[in-house]
């Protein structure tokens, strides 16, 4: 029997023999998302209930609608040079679904667990390959994004689990090869630079270190205007971490400080938030430079997303973008609150809006709204 392979992870790709056919390109965004996600749920039943709650909720005649693009979907799949492509789309009581027998999907792998121990170099070259891009790029339809999210979280998942693996083995030049390969797709995430560091700090190569957090720090600068943040800073904590441990003075203390780049951003509980922005009020009339604070508010107006997971995501947001010496916290699940120096206040909105166009290019703006309001500390009036 024919073997049919269909490639969700950077494209949208049917493979078959000697046929690699791009189904967006083939069937059209439309239909093309509603094959994914039968595909995606290939030998179950979607119901139409559900199928209309996903790609016509606001039409008129959803029914008419989806009938159509059974009917066009089915007549393009027919066309298709691949054996009984034409019989994939089953019509079933109550909906429909995606039944190809000899199917192998790509996704499918991220949700395989992986056998660490027994990771040689074959697997480690098959977990480098598994990853080629998001998941269906150039596809915008909002049940899109949650399975966006969640497949490259299932592969941040595993490169970390595989990376730290080999580098315990001692296997570090494959363990660096798997992290390179997966910030690929995202230069700037946190996690993957941070054990990329760290991994090379432990065989003390602090040069190379040093010039691949330059390079991303200075990348990412130049992108979004604001310095790189998060866990991976802590470079300079771990470049003395492994350095011979010496008797401080204050002398000593303060040359490190300022031979060092500034320190990260700081995350704190609600009370210790209160009480560093209660002291920035005390030191409002002696500093030069203005301290704001922010409230950011995330508002979700498409139902089918999660409010969580898009404060998450607006929390992973804030912790990698804000600039060096500020401070934040959350308070709920979609709002935050941030304290931040600035030379003038209405500096605040250059940086707050550098953040929420990063923030939309994870969730477009058409699915929740971000809002912000800041205020100037000063210092409290004191009663005659």
């Amino acid at each position: 029997m024919e073997k049919i392979s269909i490639q969700m992870l950077g494209g949208f790709i049917l493979r078959s023999q000697d046929q690699t056919i791009d189904l967006v390109g083939y069937l059209g965004k439309q239909t093309a998302s509603f094959l994914a996600y039968l595909c995606l749920n290939h030998n179950i039943l979607v119901t139409k209930e559900k199928l209309i709650e996903m790609f016509w909720e606001d039409s008129k005649n959803p029914l008419n609608a989806m009938k159509f693009t059974v009917h066009r979907l089915r007549k393009c799949l027919e066309e298709l040079p691949v054996s009984e492509a034409g019989s994939w789309i089953l019509t079933q009581r109550g909906g429909y679904s995606f039944n190809c027998a000899n199917l192998s999907l790509d996704i499918d792998a991220l949700n395989i667990p992986l056998d660490v121990s027994s990771l040689n170099e074959e697997q480690t070259e098959a977990l480098m390959q598994q990853y080629p891009g998001e998941f269906l790029p150039g596809l915008d339809q909002s049940w899109i994004y949650t399975y966006r999210e969640q497949f490259w979280q299932l592969y941040l998942q595993r490169v970390q689990t595989a990376a730290q693996t080999l580098a315990d083995q001692q296997r570090t030049q494959q363990a660096e090869n798997i992290l390179l390969k997966a910030l690929q797709q995202d230069q700037y995430q946190d996690q993957l630079n941070y054990l990329y560091l760290k991994i090379l700090l432990d065989q003390k190569k602090y040069a190379r270190a040093i010039q691949h957090y330059e390079k991303i720090s200075g990348s990412f600068y130049k992108e979004f205007g604001m310095e790189f943040q998060g866990q991976s800073q802590s470079l300079v904590y771990f470049v003395k971490a492994n350095n011979e441990e010496k008797e401080l003075t204050p002398v000593d203390y303060l040359a490190e400080l300022e031979s060092a780049s500034e320190p990260a951003a700081f995350y704190c509980e609600r009370p210790v938030f209160a009480k560093l922005v209660q002291n920035k009020r005390l030191e409002a009339s002696r500093n030069q430079e203005p301290a704001v604070l922010v409230i950011v508010s995330l508002k979700v107006t498409d139902a089918k997303l999660s409010t969580q997971d898009s404060g998450d995501q607006l929390n992973r947001i804030i912790r990698s973008g804000l600039r060096a010496n500020d401070v934040y916290t959350r308070f709920s699940k979609t709002q935050f609150g941030i304290l931040m120096n600035v030379r003038q206040k209405e500096d605040t909105a250059l940086v707050m809006d550098r953040l929420a166009r990063r923030f939309y290019k994870k969730i477009p703006s058409s699915r929740c709204r971000l809002n912000y309001e800041y205020e100037r500390l000063k210092e409290k009036s004191r009663q005659g």
